[in-house]
Parts: structure tokens; sequence; C-alpha cells
């Protein structure tokens, strides 16, 4: 948008997992997670760099899940964060992977292994991890109890709370006044005008 001209660079020759899927950025990318054929059943990390305009997969750490899972993977503290939710006898796991060193699988490490089945009532359920605290004790979830209804996922309810990394120890987050159920959203600010002509007064965006 900035250079105030639309071109054509490269299809996206995937297909989402979700279908109204927004990719994150990470690393000067955008990212998905995809199947190459359509009925492949095999999941792939894709990014795609907005420098050099080329699509690249990023290897997935080796966990294995052969059973019902739920995920969720964003960019948590300028790393690629992967977080798989899974039912295990009779309590609800949540493993949260980081990539410390972009495109590198053996950088994945395993931040997080929680088995809490007193804060995920039922499954299923996803579990998100949003932000490191500031000084990178603990990480803010928010969990989110869904259901299914004509072939379409809907929230049931949804609540933050803390995971302290050292001590594991969990800590519900109440907020008067917010819904049973609700969506978030990061907003990342920019100094960087997407209008390149945009007037500068005093440094400041008029």
């Amino acid at each position: 948008m900035r250079s105030n001209c639309w071109r054509r660079i490269k299809d996206f020759c995937f297909y989402l997992i979700f279908a109204r899927e927004f990719g994150f950025f990470a690393n000067n990318a955008l990212h998905w997670m995809v199947f190459k054929p359509p009925k492949s059943g095999k999941q792939n990390l894709v990014g795609f760099d907005l420098r050099t305009e080329e699509f690249r997969f990023l290897e997935l750490p080796e966990f294995c899940l052969d059973k019902l899972f739920c995920y969720d993977i964003k960019a948590m503290g300028g790393f690629i964060c992967l977080t798989a939710t899974y039912r295990e006898l009779d309590t609800v796991v949540v493993d949260v992977w980081i990539m410390k060193e972009y495109g590198v699988k053996e950088s994945w490490i395993k931040l997080i292994s929680w088995n809490e089945p007193h804060f995920i009532p039922r499954f299923p359920s996803l579990v998100v991890p949003l932000a490191f605290s500031k000084n990178g004790d603990k990480v803010l979830f928010n969990i989110s109890y869904k259901c299914r209804n004509f072939g379409k996922w809907y929230n049931l309810r949804d609540k933050f709370v803390w995971y302290y990394l050292w001590g594991e120890r969990v800590e519900k987050v109440e907020i008067r006044g917010i819904p049973t159920s609700f969506d978030v959203h990061f907003c990342v600010e920019s100094l960087v005008p997407i209008n390149g002509n945009a007037v500068m007064i005093n440094n400041e965006m008029p």
C-alpha cells in the first residue's frame, strides 16, 4: 500500500487449515498453518518474507499428538510460539513451544507443559498464550471453552490467567464488567505511516 501501486507477486499455492485465518507477523514475514495437497492431513507452517517476497517452510517441533488436540500459533515476545492443547488420561495438557532461532528446527524448546484440569474444565478448549510479563517470569493466557454447532466452533466463555514459569503457579485475572465470551486482538503501534506522502507536523502525525 505504501508504494501506492497494486501488483501481483506470487500465488498462495497452499490450503489454509482455517478458511478465515489471518497470517501472523514475525521476523519480517507473514505466517500461516497450511496443508500442501488439500487432503494430505499433514500440517505445515509457511512464511512469506515481505522483503524477498519468497515463501519458505518452517519445520515444527518433534512432538507426537496421536489424539484430538487444539493448537494455536503466533508470535510472542519476538519468537514464534506454538501451543497444543490435548487430553491425556483424566487431565488436559497444554504444551507451549518457542522457536528461539528463526527457521531452525532444533531451536524449538518446550517452554511450558501444563497439566491443570481445574482451570480447563472440559475439552475441547483452546488455551492461548498472549504475552510475557514485563520481567518475563509469567505468561498471560486466554482460555476459551468452545462448542460446535452446524459445523462451526463458537466460544461459550473465556477467561484470563497468569501462569508463573518458576513454580508453575496459576492465578486468575479478574476484569470487572468483561463479557462472558470475547475475542482478543493485538494492536501494534507504528511510527511509519502507510501513506508515504503524509504530512508530519512537529514530528507528529496530524
